[in-house]
């Protein structure tokens, strides 16, 4: 059975590409430079519509990036990105991604009366009613993601932390067919939860650390 995955920010695809070895320290110059308005200079961003970048997944954001600047990834602030990212290289890219995948994630904090407990349900157990697979089956129990291990589907993405505005979006940018997942794992996810499901879990995933 294919392995399912819940996002993400979020949230997997892009096999085809294939990063050159990354130079963190140019990538960290390129962060400060195009990148920290929206998602902070160590990737923690302070802005909900904005994903936090910090730890996650090298390949993943190397893969995203390439997409929204392909023009393949349009959900979202992808058309807000395109421009800042239009001038950048492959190799560009797999320097900022390395330098983001290496800086350290900041908690976030859930609401406590967002439905947390049924948010910690899907996260942790699925719906077994709606064959609503666990999150944590493929993003872990942290939400710290699987890194690409050389299959069609680059990464599980990390998700621990992450804003539940983003989070809201990404899933239901996947209902609707906006954005695409590897085997369409993810759409078929997000097409059978209801609002108030994507609602909590997001919110749940908002203070995983």
């Amino acid at each position: 059975m294919k392995r399912l995955t819940l996002l993400t920010l979020a949230l997997a695809g892009g096999a085809a590409f294939a990063a050159p070895k990354a130079d963190v320290a140019k990538g960290k110059q390129i962060a400060q430079k195009v990148c920290a308005a929206c998602h902070a200079a160590d990737g923690n961003s302070g802005i909900s519509t904005y994903p936090k970048l910090s730890a996650q997944h090298a390949r993943y954001l190397a893969v995203q990036t390439a997409a929204i600047k392909e023009g393949k990834r349009t959900t979202g602030g992808a058309a807000a990105m395109k421009p800042m990212v239009m001038s950048l290289s492959e190799q560009d890219i797999a320097d900022v991604a390395a330098f983001y995948a290496t800086q350290t994630p900041k908690s976030g904090e859930a609401n406590p009366k967002d439905n947390l407990k049924l948010g910690a349900q899907i996260f942790r157990g699925g719906i077994a009613d709606k064959k609503l697979p666990a999150c944590m089956s493929c993003h872990g129990p942290s939400g710290a993601g699987i890194p690409a291990a050389g299959t069609d589907v680059t990464a599980y993405p990390r998700l621990g932390g992450q804003h539940k505005d983003y989070t809201v979006t990404q899933i239901k940018a996947y209902a609707a067919g906006q954005r695409t997942s590897p085997n369409g794992m993810m759409e078929e996810i997000a097409k059978r939860m209801s609002e108030d499901e994507i609602n909590a879990v997001a919110n749940f995933i908002q203070g995983l650390h």
